[in-house]
């Protein structure tokens, strides 16, 4: 762990001990705090006490998918910051009461001293560059070769490749493999770290062909940062593209395991087979320092809720989404699938949704019901124009699919609190069994 400089050593005691009696935090201590935590809240300097909640980075944070499904629909208390690029989506996020830094993560120290009692990081890059949005950029030979390399010496930037792997390939290393501590050099069977900067690590993957690759690269940077400059990280989070290929997922794995994270998984999920109204495939891997059994606890997928039902709308109805299109004779369909029923779940939201139109009166969605096909409560605060919010919709990670990912490793028995979110949510009482009004009450 970086050591305080002195003065902010000191600011750090006297406002532990202002917090420890009750007392605010004098002025001019928290000037230094504020000074020295920046970006982050000041108080993150400071150890929690008992009762606090856990500290959460959530990086590519966007409106709050993350944030509503901790809060919203676990209702776990924790205190998270969010980092993301985007203006909008910041404005959205905090509208809503969630903290959010406006930043290019890649220009943040992840072993910052204001991280030094960081628990988890949650992060979701973006996925054009992996899907088909973005011409599969992310899926070629060159790119993925460069992305899995710079994952490669992120393990080795944070310290954690094993002494024996260390010593295959370092003829000069002049510790001794066979000491009676068993440990080598590094005295925890890990080698030196690589002396490289994470600024340098990032570097590696700036040849990628879209610089959005290169962001998987801080799935790994930002908790085995933490854990090497000693802060608690328990647990990560990722969402990603479906297409995520499986080389980058073993990448990933591999370096986690390296670093002695005992339980790693990822999962693919269709947020329609778990209540949703609206189609959305993607890849969602969890790692924890600590195996424990909850974070292998599975929710079953649950009743399908289609899009008319969400809205209000009567049966039958048609949705339009790329207007008028020839008419193939033979089914009397258009050319290039531009419609579907609304009788079951929506297409996947993508920022093109806000020409979306009902093909009974030409209705088209609000920002609103674009939140609500994706888990947002109607009210939900979306800010910006509107094409950038139905963009913020389209990219952000649902409540309901956060809380459901997550629900394991922050031990909480979800599958009753998403059932219960997804009942009032859409006003399906049916969504609800016996037993979750045995596990609410």
């Amino acid at each position: 762990m970086r050591t305080l400089p002195p003065a902010v050593a000191t600011a750090v005691h006297v406002a532990t001990l202002a917090r420890k009696a009750g007392r605010p935090i004098p002025p001019k201590v928290y000037a230094v705090l504020k000074a020295a935590a920046d970006p982050w809240p000041a108080e993150w300097l400071l150890a929690p006490l008992p009762g606090d909640p856990i500290r959460v980075v959530e990086l590519c944070a966007g409106p709050g998918g993350w944030s509503e499904g901790i809060a919203t629909v676990l209702g776990a208390k924790v205190y998270a910051v969010g980092v993301d690029i985007c203006p909008d989506a910041c404005a959205t996020a905090r509208a809503a009461g969630h903290r959010r830094i406006c930043a290019d993560i890649t220009t943040l120290d992840p072993e910052h001293i204001a991280l030094r009692h960081t628990v988890a990081v949650i992060i979701s890059p973006p996925c054009p560059p992996f899907s088909r949005a973005g011409k599969l950029s992310g899926l070629q030979d060159h790119n993925l070769q460069i992305l899995c390399d710079a994952i490669a010496a992120a393990g080795e930037a944070a310290g954690f490749i094993p002494m024996e792997w260390h010593h295959d390939y370092d003829d000069e290393c002049r510790c001794d493999p066979d000491s009676p501590d068993g440990k080598g050099c590094y005295g925890d069977g890990f080698a030196p770290r690589s002396g490289a900067t994470w600024d340098e690590v990032r570097e590696m993957a700036a040849a990628v062909t879209d610089p959005r690759i290169a962001l998987m690269l801080e799935v790994v940077i930002w908790p085995l940062a933490l854990q090497a400059a000693g802060a608690p990280i328990r647990w990560m989070a990722m969402e990603q593209s479906s297409t995520l290929p499986e080389e980058v997922l073993d990448e990933l794995s591999c370096e986690f395991s390296c670093a002695e994270w005992s339980y790693t998984n990822r999962e693919i999920m269709e947020a329609a087979d778990y209540g949703l109204p609206s189609r959305r495939k993607r890849v969602y891997m969890i790692a924890a320092r600590t195996y424990t059994p909850t974070a292998t606890r599975r929710i079953r997928p649950l009743p399908a809720t289609s899009m008319a039902h969400a809205l209000g709308w009567q049966p039958g109805e048609r949705v339009n989404t790329r207007g008028n299109r020839p008419v193939d004779p033979t089914t009397g369909r258009a050319k290039g699938g531009n419609s579907f029923s609304a009788d079951g779940p929506s297409w996947c939201l993508t920022g093109k949704a806000r020409t979306w139109k009902r093909e009974s009166d030409g209705y088209r969605l609000t920002e609103s019901e674009a939140g609500l096909l994706v888990g947002f409560r109607r009210s939900y605060p979306w800010r910006g124009s509107r094409s950038s919010a139905f963009q913020q919709a389209a990219d952000v990670v649902s409540p309901v699919m956060a809380a459901i990912v997550l629900s394991g490793v922050m031990g909480v028995l979800g599958e009753a609190l998403v059932r219960d979110y997804l009942a009032q949510l859409y006003d399906m009482d049916d969504m609800l069994t016996p037993d979750d009004y045995e596990l609410m009450a």
